[in-house]
């Protein structure tokens, strides 16, 4: 009996295991689905109505779309081809599974959104600010995720992998690239203003993908530490760490304090540090992320 019950609890536990592994994947999904929808927005909004362009892969199909009437999302799903077959033999299945799926989302949107998409009346310049916007928004999205919306973005990884050339400088070397080309055939007004557009949405990609609430580390070196750490903790509500360091000149034993705090509190431990030690030594680096008690899980 004892062995009926532990063999019936443990099928209860692995079938709750994968009902949370099912909805995480479903949420994820969910998510890349959602920031693809975005970018198409972004397409049929502000970027195709106005004659912008953009960069990497859509800005080759959104060319050929402009000289040639061929549409966009075929161009999109040809040249995206040899790179997903590259992304294949190099990247792992994961990586490529949920790419495809933001592509494919993106191919999907484009037409079918097309229609219930209203244009805004807008000069070139906000419609260059707004693609970027909402296109870096949906971009920040998927990345965040960890996938990726095809294109030069696979093609980046790949050359970090291979190359150890960083992610960021593929694509701007590939955007670059495509705003050259452009020169060729459309006025350099329209280069211009796709590099605004693809200038912000970098910040906003970064943006959600690092998140909006920036924190500082602190980290401080004093004689007086124990009353620092007290005041932190009572008066900020913030937990403190000591390290262990030594004086390099004097070789005397130091007790350094660090802790993270937002950005509305630094004032204030500033405020504590050089009221209980006028000679208290203080760096402060800026966080990309935390997690934990007190900040987001």
């Amino acid at each position: 009996m004892p062995e009926i019950m532990k063999e019936t609890g443990k099928t209860g536990t692995n079938f709750a295991a994968m009902l949370r592994t099912a909805f995480k994947i479903i949420k994820k999904l969910l998510g890349i689905s959602a920031g693809a929808a975005l970018i198409a927005v972004a397409f049929n909004a502000f970027v195709i109505p106005y004659g912008l362009l953009s960069g990497g892969v859509s800005g080759l199909a959104l060319m050929g779309s402009y000289l040639y009437k061929f549409p966009v999302y075929l161009g999109i799903f040809v040249l995206n081809i040899p790179i997903f077959l590259w992304g294949l033999k190099e990247l792992q299945w994961k990586l490529m599974l949920y790419s495809g799926v933001g592509t494919a989302v993106v191919i999907a949107a484009l037409p079918l959104s097309a229609p219930y998409i209203p244009v805004p009346a807008l000069d070139l310049f906000l419609a260059s600010v707004f693609s970027g916007v909402v296109g870096g928004i949906g971009s920040g999205i998927i990345f965040k995720l960890g996938a990726s919306a095809g294109g030069t973005d696979i093609a980046a990884i790949i050359m970090k992998k291979k190359r150890n050339i960083s992610v960021g400088a593929t694509n701007f070397y590939c955007n670059i690239a495509v705003l050259a080309l452009s020169t060729f055939f459309f006025d350099l007004k329209i280069a211009l203003y796709t590099a605004i557009s693809m200038w912000v949405g970098a910040r906003i990609t970064d943006s959600v993908i690092e998140g909006f609430n920036r924190n500082k580390s602190v980290t401080i070196i004093s004689d007086r530490s124990s009353e620092i750490a007290e005041r932190i903790m009572n008066e900020i509500d913030r937990g403190v760490t000591y390290l262990e360091g030594q004086g390099a000149y004097t070789g005397e034993p130091k007790r350094l304090i660090n802790c993270v705090v937002s950005h509305y509190e630094i004032a204030k431990l500033k405020e504590i540090v050089l009221d209980v030690d006028r000679d208290a030594f203080i760096f402060i680096t800026e966080t990309v992320e935390v997690m934990g008690k007190g900040f987001t899980m």
